[in-house]
């Protein structure tokens, strides 16, 4: 699970084990009492969708607004930058990484940045090419 999270997402993969077990241990405690896998699935189902809903309301677009956008993606990767080996050098690389995402102006494909390792130097070394 923890793997497919890495792969998927990049990020989360000590929160999205450690919830998953908690949802089990729970599901566990809620069969003993002989409540039906099925009721308990429709549960999660349930939260899942009042969860989407939530995040819905309060989730606010910024992307009409240049300044307050590039404030929003700079707060985003630092966050996740936080986790990392490169916690030392977020600022650095948060400002990097919210350039690239700038430079693909909206089509959303990602996979047109490419990170290109090279021996020597120091992380603070890392650029942007064009």
């Amino acid at each position: 699970m923890s793997k497919v999270q890495d792969d998927e997402v990049g990020d989360g993969t000590t929160s999205v084990t450690v919830l998953a077990a908690e949802l089990l241990r729970e599901a566990e405690l809620l069969i003993a009492k002989k409540i039906h896998p099925q009721i308990i699935i429709g549960g999660w189902r349930k939260a899942t969708q009042a969860a989407r809903d939530a995040l819905r309301e309060a989730a606010v677009d910024h992307g009409s607004d240049e300044l307050k956008f590039q404030v929003d993606l700079m707060n985003i990767a630092r966050t996740t930058l936080s986790s990392k080996l490169l916690t030392h050098h977020k600022e650095h690389f948060a400002k990097l990484a919210v350039e690239a995402v700038l430079r693909l102006k909206g089509s959303g494909n990602l996979e047109a940045i490419h990170v290109i390792k090279k021996l020597g130097g120091s992380l603070t070394d890392s650029y942007l090419d064009e």
